[in-house]
């Protein structure tokens, strides 16, 4: 381990070492017109002004035909006034029918739909970025970026406006966005990082007005390397922003246990603006009764399954706190999380109270800052046929995050996490990097370590546990091009490393050596657009550096130039046990070493009305076998109505038992306008013997308020917990002040 960190620390000073690299093109520049109209923000840009802004015509495609110009003709003006930046875009498109916009409510994925997009780099340092895309309904959504798109944070919500409309032979659409909800230099000129983008959906085609690099695909759009340079913005008031956002909700929960009892809770949320580039936030008696339940999953493996944070406090900024492994795959979970913010208010899938909490992120000079502290009450309860006994102290959570930005793309960071409670503490400390040394090679790497007490004695302070198995290390490099990609990393996480604020995916220590390598052609042959085909090796050691698992991997991917892809795995599996694997209760799977094989196959069609996939898995399961299907489904039979199902089955076969998975998802939403929308949500878990329900109404009575019906119920289905077993309704109203 002594050796890797000097390795590793001499590896750093290398990387830093070297200068920037030169950007490859000229930098485009873009002009924002200042304008002392009143701009109604209603999709149809008939303001006097929007004739005097300089327009942008000129757009080139990463996809299909990268370096070509888009198919259709695009124009962009640029707007702004004492507090909002307007963009206006005016998207030809002679047969209106060809036009593929079906959703309308906000912050639903739109890259399936025609639409327009702006990336902002408000600090103009290539790094960061603010993303808002529309539709031609108005449809809004809305990403904050970091690492260079590396990272983004798709749950991050603005405060803004837009309107779309179709015309018989273009579509427009107008957007108005806050300078209160960006975050830039105090300076009297502005100078910001912008790209503009359009998808013509009929064509499967993407274009961009700074040029990106066709290796990123469908990443390419977030690149914060590949920018122009937004002018002409000047004299904008730096005064010192204060959004002041309560709510209040009244309802009424059911419980078989506890009865009904009536449910009445009062709450806010402050943002300050320390300064131009420092945000503060606050949070009391935080409530997150709007918050869509997780997405069932079936566990086949021994490990414990991710989720993602969903909690509005904790997606602010949360891309700066980001210090972790990167995932292998799209679905994979992290193998590494120092800080995971569902570790704070969640206990044993319970929901324990916020009391209050803080965060102060944005920039300071060359640096990332980012500062948080949470304290969560006391909470106890039994348990439940379907939830283990919970009693937990009152807690308190920081974190300190600090990055400094080096050269171009590059960053060097350290982070710093504590859980403290009454009688013992868990502490967590680790530095990291990024270094690209071109647009398609980056570096990464971090060493982490974590802090614990022996144990609690009475009437002594505890006294600090340390140990040498404590660390985690990791590298990784990555290069790509427009045809192959490799990558490669070492990970090293000791047998007593254990961040109780994050998360560790194989939590009994291990060593993991990776590789891929992908050829990724564009092929333009017989109807097929691009393949990517390559293998993959994970070796993963024990912490007795026994070899625990070996996976080869072999895949084929190939995409249509037409709506569709479609892939085969092949998968070759060693699995050594050192201890019996109970995968299911009375289900075991004897210790020992395991050689098996197994093969996935998926078929993904895309339509107007029509977005559907399936995947089949068939072979070999450690000492059996194993048979299933996933079937996803997304039906927009108007824009207003969507119908989502998705059912994933499994059927294990084992020398000492068998059993089925059946895990089945549906949501069914139905639009009012962009500002209204309702939504059912179903999930059954036969794992868990419970169906869920949750019902919402959403209604964005002006921008940055909303008023949300909830109703939500749970149902067992096994025989003793067959039934209705708690009921839930709540409404709540918050209200967006900001003077």
């Amino acid at each position: 381990m002594d050796y890797l960190c000097r390795w590793l620390s001499i590896l750093l000073l290398l990387c830093f070492s070297v200068g920037v690299h030169a950007d490859e093109t000229e930098a485009l520049q873009a002009e924002a017109y200042r304008t002392y109209q009143s701009v109604e923000v209603d999709g149809e840009l008939t303001e006097s002004d929007w004739q005097k802004a300089t327009p942008i015509r000129q757009f080139i495609q990463f996809e299909p035909d990268a370096g070509a110009p888009l198919t259709e003709a695009t124009e962009v003006r640029i707007l702004y006034d004492d507090r909002h930046i307007y963009f206006g875009f005016v998207c030809s498109e002679p047969d209106r029918s060809k036009i593929i916009a079906n959703k309308m409510r906000r912050d639903t994925m739109l890259w399936d739909n025609d639409n327009v997009f702006v990336l902002l780099d408000t600090y103009n340092d290539r790094r960061s970025g603010f993303f808002f895309r529309v539709n031609p309904l108005g449809a809004r959504e809305d990403v904050a970026i970091m690492d260079s798109g590396d990272s983004r944070n798709e749950n991050w919500n603005a405060v803004w406006d837009s309107k779309g409309k179709i015309n018989g032979d273009n579509w427009t659409t107008e957007i108005a966005i806050p300078f209160s909800q960006l975050r830039f230099k105090d300076e009297e000129t502005l100078a910001w990082g912008l790209n503009l983008g359009r998808t013509i959906q009929k064509n499967q085609e993407e274009g961009t007005w700074a040029p990106v690099p066709a290796a990123y695909t469908f990443q390419a759009r977030y690149r914060t390397t590949d920018l122009g340079t937004l002018t002409g913005l000047s004299g904008i008031s730096q005064r010192r922003n204060i959004e002041f956002l309560p709510y209040l909700l009244p309802g009424v929960a059911r419980t078989e246990a506890d009865g009904t009892d009536g449910v009445f809770d009062l709450g806010a949320d402050l943002k300050v603006s320390l300064t131009s580039n420092l945000t503060a936030d606050l949070t009391v008696n935080t409530d997150f009764a709007q918050v869509e339940a997780d997405q069932e999953q079936a566990n086949l493996t021994r490990f414990d399954l991710f989720f993602p944070e969903k909690r509005q406090f904790f997606l602010e900024g949360a891309g700066l706190f980001d210090f972790g492994i990167p995932r292998t795959s799209f679905n994979a979970p992290p193998p590494l999380l120092l800080f995971y913010s569902r570790r704070i208010g969640i206990e044993k899938d319970r929901a324990i109270p916020i009391l209050a909490g803080g965060k102060v992120t944005g920039k300071a000079g060359g640096f990332g800052v980012g500062l948080l502290n949470v304290l969560t009450n006391k909470y106890a309860a039994d348990a439940t046929e379907n939830l283990d006994a919970v009693d937990v102290d009152r807690t308190n959570y920081s974190v300190l995050r600090i990055k400094r930005d080096l050269f171009t793309g590059s960053s060097l960071g350290m982070i710093a996490v504590n859980k403290q409670g009454p009688d013992r503490h868990n502490r967590a400390t680790g530095v990291d990097f990024i270094y690209r040394p071109t647009g398609s090679m980056n570096f990464r790497g971090l060493w982490a370590r974590t802090f614990e007490p022996d144990g609690p004695q009475e009437g002594a302070i505890n006294t600090q546990h340390t140990s040498e198995n404590a660390n985690a290390l990791y590298f990784g490099g990555n290069w790509q091009s427009e045809v192959a990609r490799v990558n490669a990393s070492y990970t090293d996480i000791g047998a007593d490393f254990n961040p109780e604020v994050g998360y560790v995916y194989r939590d009994e220590g291990s060593r993991w050596f990776r590789s891929e390598v992908r050829a990724t052609p564009y092929l333009h042959w017989y109807g097929f657009r691009r393949m990517w085909a390559g293998p993959e090796i994970d070796i993963i050691l024990n912490s007795d550096n026994e070899l625990e698992t070996r996976t080869f991997i072999w895949s084929t991917w190939l995409e249509l130039e037409t709506n569709g892809w479609g892939g085969l795995r092949i998968y070759r599996n060693f699995e050594n046990l050192t201890k019996d694997f109970e995968i299911r209760e009375g289900i075991i799977i004897p210790k020992g070493k395991y050689d098996y094989s197994n093969y996935s196959l998926m078929l993904n069609a895309e339509g107007k009305v029509f977005n559907g996939r399936v995947g089949f898995n068939i072979g070999d399961f450690y000492n059996g076998t194993r048979r299933g299907f996933d079937i996803r489904l997304d039906l927009r039979l108007t824009e207003r109505f969507s119908l989502e199902p998705r059912y994933e089955f499994n059927r294990v076969t084992l020398p000492n038992g068998s059993f089925d998975t059946n895990v089945f998802g549906g949501r069914v939403g139905y639009s009012f306008s962009t500002d209204l929308f309702a939504k059912l949500y179903v999930q059954w878990n036969s794992d868990r013997n419970l169906v869920t329900t949750n019902f919402l109404i959403n209604y964005i009575y002006r921008p940055g308020s909303d008023f949300y019906f909830v109703f939500n119920q749970t149902y067992g289905t096994d025989s003793v917990t067959s039934g209705l077993m708690d009921t839930t309704v709540v409404g709540k109203v918050t209200y967006w002040w900001n003077p």
